[in-house]
């Protein structure tokens, strides 16, 4: 089991501003669920990130987004909207190859795993400690929390096996206030939170080398995804059309995600 992450949280009043990409076995047998069940709801006036971050149930089971330069399928584990704790896949083919897992408790929205040879989905990328990037529960009309990680450690697997470690720096995270946004596809005007994942910052949490930008849509999740270095655009999706379909494959390795 992932042990609990180490990182201090700092409130801010104003809005600011991959490793785990956003570019994303065989087998139809779903993963167990991280987690029975359990009812969640959030204080008075906040609401729940998860319903930005994900599809909702209702179009998930049948729906993915798709665009350049990839697909995004979503499967939540338990499959509510939303359970206490969790977690989920953004699968980047219909044969799960390319990836990322994610997970949610009841204080944070984390970064788990991601895929290392898009071919080979027995390899990838997992942190040691999940890494917190969004307050689980956000006041309605207001940025989340910026979120400083001291350690960033992560580990390679191949054929399911971690066989060397790594790390990304300090991290410094934070979540927008949502802002209604034109998606540019048949999604529409969608009401969005953009989430920045900031890692090889120093040991103040300042000169982030690189900085990731997921566009997050509430009722669809991911639409639209960046990745700078040094403030120059390197890399991006738009994943901004709703299509019906569903992955035929699933993520081969417990310990890309349990």
């Amino acid at each position: 089991m992932v042990r609990s992450p180490r990182f201090s949280v700092i409130s801010i009043s104003v809005s600011a501003l991959c490793w785990l990409l956003c570019s994303c076995g065989s087998g139809s047998a779903a993963p167990a669920a991280a987690t029975e069940a359990q009812n969640f709801s959030c204080p008075a006036g906040q609401m729940d990130m998860m319903q930005y971050f994900v599809m909702s149930q209702q179009s998930r089971a049948d729906q993915f987004m798709n665009g350049q330069q990839n697909p995004i399928y979503t499967e939540v584990f338990p499959d509510e909207d939303f359970a206490s704790t969790g977690y989920w896949f953004w699968l980047k083919s219909v044969t799960a190859n390319g990836f990322d897992v994610k997970a949610f408790d009841p204080n944070y929205v984390y970064l788990r795993s991601t895929e290392l040879v898009w071919s080979d989905n027995t390899t990838f990328k997992r942190f040691v400690d999940d890494l917190p990037v969004a307050a689980r529960c956000v006041a309605s009309n207001a940025a989340g929390p910026e979120i400083q990680v001291a350690d960033t450690t992560f580990q390679y697997y191949s054929a399911c096996s971690p066989y060397k470690s790594s790390n990304l720096g300090t991290s410094l995270n934070d979540l927008d206030a949502p802002v209604v946004m034109d998606t540019g596809g048949n999604i529409g005007q969608v009401s969005t939170r953009v989430m920045h994942y900031r890692y090889n910052c120093d040991s103040a949490f300042q000169n982030c080398v690189n900085e990731e930008q997921f566009f997050l849509a509430i009722g669809y999740g991911l639409w639209q995804w960046k990745h700078y270095q040094n403030g120059t655009l390197v890399n991006s999706t738009l994943i901004n059309n709703i299509e019906p379909g569903s992955p035929g494959g699933t993520l081969p390795c417990t310990q890309a995600y349990q």
